[in-house]
């Protein structure tokens, strides 16, 4: 009876600790979180990036898994985020001798730009590319169709907000980020009609956006387009798709060598971009001694979740985990042979 009561409450401690980790993961529990440590970090005592902090479920994994002497700088554009993780970490942070962790509020782009990174080379970057569930449960940001706001649809609080680009934005260009970044079929219809709308009275809401879609599309299709129109406008207002595609190209530079890419996207034009960022930079030329590839990529397939883990988290269903690694002088075989020609 003893042993049984035991295990019961094991099994309770457990439920109450999964439920607890859920509360602090209000952004998004942490997708493929094993595999994504175990093929980013190679030094215990490097310095890494993760680019998409959110709630700091991979940050606080990473931390557990890197010496004294490991660096860790992590980014996100929402402020809010930031405060969150400040919290979290408290502990981390106010260590005496200095915390292995640093915070910053910035996209992860700026990742390219960081002194310290450029200083001593970076051993691995992550990114986690989902968009959190706070985010889109925050009815003032107009992530979501389901409650009634303003349109803003900004991580941050800079640059343009989706009701300024809906009611600015040439037809012809409102028909391009359908198409392009919500692959919608309607995109030209919803287009025109955005635009004749706004000539009586501007866009505001994401209520205004959701009822011309609705009346422009059948009624069978009106979930997946509302989703795949607010996903668009959403990408467009961020730049998400050019600034993924910027800082992968230009962190290359700032790998040390075996310093790895470990990228997580969720929809197609996502991975489309990383899977042609890692094969142009795995194939260059290597006749050409200043072409030479500057990564190697290690998953030739993206990495899936398991069953078990989409039961338990049904939002990684689409997940896909994709890594490279930056190639030094002595993974290049003609390099070699070229450098040892000219001594």
């Amino acid at each position: 009876m003893a042993k049984r009561k035991n295990s019961t409450r094991r099994r309770l401690d457990r439920e109450r600790a999964a439920q607890s980790e859920r509360k602090d993961y209000e952004y998004h529990l942490p997708v493929m979180l094993d595999e994504c440590c175990d093929w980013l970090i190679t030094d215990r005592n490097g310095l890494y990036a993760d680019g998409t902090l959110g709630g700091g479920g991979h940050t606080a994994e990473i931390l557990k898994r890197l010496d004294v002497g490991g660096r860790l700088i992590s980014f996100d554009a929402d402020p809010v985020a930031i405060q969150h993780c400040t919290a979290r970490f408290s502990d981390e942070l106010s260590k005496e001798g200095g915390s292995r962790l640093v915070l910053r509020n910035a996209n992860f782009f700026e990742a390219c730009s960081t002194e310290e990174i450029h200083l001593r080379k970076v051993n691995g970057l992550l990114l986690d590319l989902g968009v959190s569930s706070r985010q889109l449960d925050t009815e003032h940001r107009g992530f979501s169709y389901r409650s009634n706001t303003r349109l803003d649809m900004r991580f941050g609080t800079e640059g343009r907000s989706a009701e300024e680009i809906i009611n600015a934005a040439e037809e012809d260009e409102i028909e391009r980020i359908l198409r392009n970044y919500g692959e919608e079929p309607f995109a030209r219809a919803i287009a025109r009609r955005i635009t004749e709308r706004r000539r009586a009275v501007p866009l505001q809401t994401t209520q205004d956006l959701r009822f011309i879609v609705e009346e422009t599309t059948p009624q069978s299709t009106h979930a997946k387009t509302l989703a795949r129109v607010f996903q668009a406008i959403r990408i467009a207002v961020n730049r998400e798709l050019e600034i993924l595609d910027g800082t992968l190209r230009g962190i290359i530079p700032l790998l040390a060598p075996h310093g790895r890419i470990v990228v997580m996207s969720y929809h197609s034009l996502e991975d489309r971009i990383v899977k042609t960022v890692f094969k142009e930079e795995s194939e260059r030329d290597f006749k050409n001694g200043d072409n030479l590839p500057r990564l190697k990529t290690l998953t030739p397939k993206p990495i899936l979740p398991s069953e078990k883990e989409i039961q338990e988290n049904p939002r990684a269903r689409s997940a896909k985990l994709r890594v490279a690694e930056r190639t030094s002088l002595d993974d290049v075989p003609i390099f070699k042979k070229k450098a040892k020609f000219q001594e």
